[in-house]
């Protein structure tokens, strides 16, 4: 996979082998980088975030660097420690044309030993009644909620073909490697949660899923249902108005979409809306606007503080990483961070994958359970695993 990313995505001097890789591979940008010549862990609501942040670049700048960047992850909860990584070495460049559905990997397989849920289903149900018990009781709308599957596998995994077919079985998604003191969070997610550049920015939240068919038919009977759904489309406008909220003071003129279109990924349908607006002072740090729509009720719920706090009761395992963000950010305040969804983490012979439902009035705990198993199938068949 190192060789097939060298030979399309950089130039030929970048390293030819390196554990250590960061990808980040989109429809508008390429960025990989290897090795770790600065380590910034700051919770991103910390007051000291944005004077260490300018000190990296500062000192990348002194050291002749003409284009500095950060890359790697922000946890879920900004008050814990971001991973952001100065690169020794990194190549950006809009992302290239050829086919990524050349990597797929028939061939690759891998023997699960062991897995396990957290919660299990009848911990899951409870805690999405527990939720919507919260609807009644409190100011609470929705909220999302999370279960992780932990797989012991037979024999180490292999991160590069595992990220070949990551890309090959998804090639419109934003694909990422990036790896941590601990693993290698890596996958392919649906969801742009923040793109900059210069003035124009760009988010596209998704909220409201349904689980795909393989009959032509019966995928469009999916897709018409979840457009006309009520109760997804109402899910749906509770992250738009979010947004919404969020981005008045940094943008101009107000052209959010008022109705969400469908887009699909291989295994779901999804409700959608392409937010492209333009910002009152183009100086503004693809950070502070992080701050301002993280985590979307997309991610967490809303109201944010009545859903996180829903969460931190009901949710019997620590997010960190997932359903936070994988990206980039240059010395300009320019960057794309996708919300780290559709993935794992990795490390030697296990695996730990992730996944969520909204849960608002009117959700039926079964099939919000099921809903997480769908979308985990994602990362299943890219592992090899029926």
């Amino acid at each position: 996979m190192d060789t097939l990313i060298s030979a399309n995505l950089v130039s030929q001097s970048a390293p030819e082998k390196a554990p250590d890789l960061f990808l980040f591979y989109s429809s508008s940008s390429s960025v990989r980088a290897t090795g770790t010549k600065s380590l910034l862990t700051t919770p991103l609501n910390s007051s000291a975030f944005q004077q260490d942040l300018q000190a990296l670049f500062q000192s990348e700048r002194a050291s002749g660097v003409t284009k500095p960047i950060v890359v790697g992850a922000i946890p879920f909860d900004l008050n814990q420690p971001s991973y952001l990584v100065v690169p020794e070495w990194s190549s950006m460049q809009s992302a290239p044309t050829f086919d990524v559905t050349r990597f797929n990997d028939e061939s690759f397989m891998n023997h699960a030993e062991s897995y396990r849920y957290t919660p299990e289903y009848e911990q899951f149900t409870a805690g999405v009644n527990e939720a919507l018990k919260r609807f009644e009781a409190q100011q609470l709308d929705k909220v999302v909620l999370s279960r992780v599957l932990d797989i012991d596998f037979e024999a180490a995994l292999d991160i590069d073909r595992l990220m070949g077919n990551i890309m090959a079985q998804n090639p419109n998604a934003f694909h990422f490697r990036v790896p941590l003191e601990d693993g290698t969070l890596i996958g392919a997610s649906p969801e742009l949660l923040l793109r900059k550049q210069g003035r124009k920015i760009c988010s596209n939240p998704l909220a409201g899923s349904a689980k795909r068919s393989q009959n032509t038919q019966q995928d469009q009977a999916i897709a018409q249902a979840l457009a006309e759904s009520e109760k997804d489309q109402h899910e749906h406008r509770l992250v738009v108005d979010s947004i919404r909220e969020a981005l008045q003071g940094f943008i101009q003129v107000d052209h959010i979409p008022q109705a969400p279109s469908l887009i699909n990924t291989p295994t779901m349908w999804h409700l959608s809306t392409l937010i492209e607006e333009e910002l009152a002072d183009p100086s503004t740090c693809t950070f502070d606007l992080i701050k301002a729509l993280h985590p979307t009720p997309a991610m967490g719920g809303t109201p944010r503080a009545s859903a996180l706090s829903a969460i931190h009761d009901i949710e019997p395992h620590q997010r960190h990483f997932f359903s936070g963000l994988v990206g980039w950010c240059d010395d300009q305040g320019n960057g794309e961070w996708a919300i780290a969804i559709r993935c794992a983490h990795v490390s030697g012979k296990t695996a730990r994958l992730f996944a969520g439902a909204g849960i608002v009035a009117g959700s039926d705990p079964d099939k919000e359970w099921r809903e997480t198993g769908d979308k985990m199938r994602t990362m299943l068949n890219a592992f090899g695993i029926q």
